[in-house]
């Protein structure tokens, strides 16, 4: 009975040994079965449009910032503020991102209309258009509450997206230093048609009303998407401030 005991263990050693060798064989051994890497979620594909500001469930302030990235065709988002249910559009425009596709830019606007009376439920819509057939593609939405906070120049006529012919009388209200402020007219390509300096019926603290006629002229050939700008400049430096800016449809 005593020797027993050595003989188990040696046998039970040979047998791990055994299958040690074995596992060993197996694993240089090369495998015929198909391998699946699973994809790191990093590599999935990046959204077209993306919005970083507003974010959902902000109460946004006119004018609106709205800024993001795109990765789309010449650069080219169209950016919409809507009430929540879509029935009302308060201001469409458009601008481009740094970069086109297949590259992803960035970009940045400001969207201004006369605020609601009370904060009222909206959203903003960033997408892209189909150069085939203009239909709508890569739509991001982002649900918004809209302020009914007055910023210190609003421009009550023309409205977003109007047709203008010259002259345009501007139309809106204001509460700046010494009641002064600038209206000026441009064209698609940012360059001035006309420029008046315009006197509020009151200055700040107070909210005055103002209306100015601007003549234009521009080459002919048709509309041509143009900007309507009010706003005051700095007291220290010049620059401007208070800028509210309406996209309009310059037409002959």
């Amino acid at each position: 009975m005593g020797r027993a005991k050595p003989l188990a263990a040696m046998f039970v050693v040979s047998v791990g040994s055994v299958m040690f060798l074995s596992a060993c064989k197996e694993a240089e051994a090369p495998s015929h079965e198909a391998t699946v890497t699973a994809t790191p979620a990093a590599t999935a594909t990046q959204a077209a449009i993306t919005i970083d500001e507003p974010r959902s469930g902000d109460q946004a302030v006119v004018p609106i910032t709205v800024k993001g990235t795109a990765s789309v065709f010449e650069g080219t988002v169209v950016i919409a503020v809507e009430s929540a249910d879509g029935s009302q559009t308060f201001c469409k425009t458009f601008t481009t991102a740094s970069e086109g596709a297949p590259g992803t830019g960035s970009f940045e606007t400001q969207i201004a209309f006369p605020p609601p009376s009370k904060a009222t439920d909206g959203r903003v819509q960033v997408y892209s258009e189909s150069p085939k057939d203009g239909s709508v593609q890569n739509l991001v939405s982002v649900p918004i509450v809209i302020s009914p906070e007055q910023p210190a120049i609003v421009v009550d006529s023309p409205l977003c997206g109007a047709e203008v012919k010259s002259p345009v009388t501007v139309r809106g209200t204001a509460s700046v230093f010494e009641a002064a402020l600038v209206v000026v007219i441009k064209d698609s390509l940012g360059q001035e048609l006309a420029r008046a300096n315009v006197l509020a019926s009151e200055g700040a603290p107070a909210r005055g009303t103002f209306s100015q006629d601007l003549s234009f002229s521009y080459p002919p050939g048709g509309s041509e998407p143009g900007m309507i700008e009010a706003f005051s400049t700095s007291a220290q430096d010049g620059s401007v401030v208070s800028l509210f800016s309406v996209p309009v449809t310059l037409t002959p």
